[in-house]
């Protein structure tokens, strides 16, 4: 597979992730400042292997169309604003993510610092977050996040791009949202209803079976005919004096896959909506396409906007 690194891994302890606009159209400036980021990035990977950095780089779909408008994935497009949501997604969306996952924080300072005076020539931040890993993988809710993910084997055929559109196979769309959670008000739930509210246990994380409709374990569980309907979540908490939540990012191999659980759990269909969404308040999000790495010498990552 040629996947990029922090696609398919399991989550690291520490998140750099870092929005970016362009500061020039010149297709020349461009093509070379992403060819040296491909080349600095991989460089970074290998010094920092004993920290398990990864570095991940997409693009938004109107920097897509900009640069490349023959020449794109078939399902890149805008985020559409869902129901609840606090921001407007035209706003919050930048043409480049870089995503950087280590388990030693100095590996992504190291690599946040170097790739951002890079790309400096040709791009500027746009927002800037940092998410952490709480021991046993759970959130500022208390619960353990990420249970229902798809397991090693079953995760490239949900998360990749495959015969669909063979131009990009191996590569695969990343969803950001960041999620003010209102924990003050969560946490004056008693434990029967937050777990009624989640649909797992607290301890352990196992399926709460008399959880009513309305938790996120049955409203997030979707099927199509037979088929279930999964994403792959890399999430991370953050925290700040002001603010509290997570940084929800997940892979899929269409966009479809997250908007139709999406649209179940804002649904009021069997007895009414997610109960989570009561205590989500989503601030900042945009879609993104992670291209292949590139199989040709001398490809870099993103060298399909220039052919």
């Amino acid at each position: 597979m040629n996947v990029q690194p922090g696609v398919l891994d399991p989550p690291q302890e520490h998140l750099d992730i870092i929005f970016l606009n362009a500061t020039t159209s010149n297709h020349t400036t461009l093509q070379g400042t992403l060819q040296r980021l491909s080349e600095d990035a991989a460089r970074l990977m290998e010094q920092h292997v004993v920290s398990e950095l990864t570095v991940t780089i997409g693009f938004g779909s109107g920097f897509v169309d900009k640069c490349s408008p023959k020449r794109r994935p078939k399902a890149a497009r805008s985020m559409p604003r869902f129901e609840g949501d606090e921001y407007d997604p035209a706003e919050t969306q930048a043409d480049m993510v870089v995503q950087i996952c280590s388990n030693v924080k100095f590996a992504n300072h190291t690599a946040g610092k170097t790739l951002l005076d890079l790309l400096s020539k040709a791009f500027t931040p746009k927002a800037y977050h940092q998410g952490f890993t709480f021991p046993g993988s759970r959130g500022v809710l208390g619960f353990i996040d990420g249970t229902a993910n798809p397991g090693t084997e079953d995760r490239p055929s949900v998360v990749l791009v495959g015969d669909a559109d063979p131009a990009f196979r191996d590569g695969s769309y990343m969803l950001f949202r960041k999620i003010r959670e209102d924990v003050a008000a969560w946490n004056k739930l008693s434990l029967r209803a937050q777990e009624n509210s989640m649909g797992r246990r607290k301890a352990d994380s196992a399926e709460h079976p008399d959880a009513p409709t309305t938790s996120h374990k049955k409203k997030s569980d979707v099927k199509l005919g037979r088929r279930d309907i999964k994403i792959y979540r890399r999430s991370y908490p953050f925290w700040s004096p002001f603010e509290t939540g997570l940084l929800f990012i997940c892979y899929q191999a269409d966009l479809d896959q997250y908007e139709t659980i999406k649209k179940s759990m804002v649904s009021k269909a069997k007895g009414g909506h997610d109960r989570l969404e009561d205590f989500y308040h989503a601030v900042e999000g945009g879609y993104y396409f992670m291209p292949p790495r590139p199989t040709n010498r001398g490809g870099f990552i993103g060298d399909f906007l220039f052919r």
